[in-house]
């Protein structure tokens, strides 16, 4: 049995739904969607295998395609031998700063789905962003950044084939989606940069850290939170699934600012 539960230790107040979840399913649709549309992340616990995990997310959505993922469309995360390319420190065990994952897409996946399989020795907490708390901030707080970082054009994500856009894209009328990195593969435009540093300090303030155990993992949207990790010792192994919703869940893509 695995169910879905807000007691994974975290270092900030998150305020989770606690579910059991039969396991069969049969329940867990309406479950999951209420969590990803309230809030737009879910968590679980007691997911007994990859396969087991591997059912779940297809049940959830149509599978992204990426070069690292297996015959059932997993990608399993752990520190490989050899220097990184660029992109690749998920593959490592240093620290990942949060982002958007495939934020060089015109359409990133929409939703992420991680689940621990062996946890760190030390360190590896995912550190998760809610890009819609960062938006409120900002539009309310500091309308010249906001202005500034949802801007056309005003970003460039990737490498030689990226994408050009801005952090804050508007989805649909009243909904906005966040799209960022901080990283190598991000450039931003010179009427930009000083307010990256602000951006930076917003986000610090919506930071919550989770520390997942062996079976224990969360589903995002990736259109709405950023998702990274602390850097750690020891064979972590994480199972990662990327893909698009299945029109059974009602998601829609980003958020709408209160």
């Amino acid at each position: 049995m695995y169910k879905t539960t807000p007691h994974l230790p975290v270092d900030t107040d998150a305020p989770f739904e606690r579910h059991r979840v039969d396991p069969r399913r049969t329940d867990l649709h309406p479950h999951l969607a209420s969590a990803l549309r309230d809030r737009g992340l879910a968590t679980f616990s007691e997911m007994p295998s990859r396969p087991a995990f591997a059912d779940m997310v297809r049940d959830l959505a149509v599978l992204y395609p990426h070069p690292d993922s297996g015959p059932d469309g997993l990608t399993l995360l752990h520190a490989r031998d050899g220097s990184p390319g660029a992109g690749q420190l998920g593959f490592t065990d240093s620290e990942l700063l949060p982002h958007t994952e495939r934020s060089c897409l015109p359409r990133p996946p929409h939703l992420l789905m991680l689940m621990c399989l062996t946890p760190a020795h030390h360190g590896g907490e995912s550190v998760l962003i809610d890009g819609r708390a960062v938006a409120e901030e900002l539009f309310l707080a500091s309308p010249e950044t906001w202005s500034a970082l949802s801007a056309p054009r005003t970003a460039y994500f990737g490498g030689s084939s990226g994408y050009v856009g801005a952090v804050f894209e508007p989805a649909a009328p009243e909904t906005w989606t966040i799209r960022l990195r901080l990283d190598e593969l991000i450039r931003f435009a010179p009427r930009t940069v000083r307010h990256v540093e602000i951006l930076r300090e917003v986000m610090n303030r919506h930071t919550m850290v989770l520390r997942l155990g062996k079976g224990e993992g969360f589903i995002l949207d990736n259109t709405r939170w950023l998702h990274g990790r602390r850097s750690f010792t020891g064979p972590r192994v994480m199972l990662r699934a990327l893909g698009e919703r299945h029109t059974h869940l009602p998601l829609e893509r980003g958020f709408r600012l209160s």
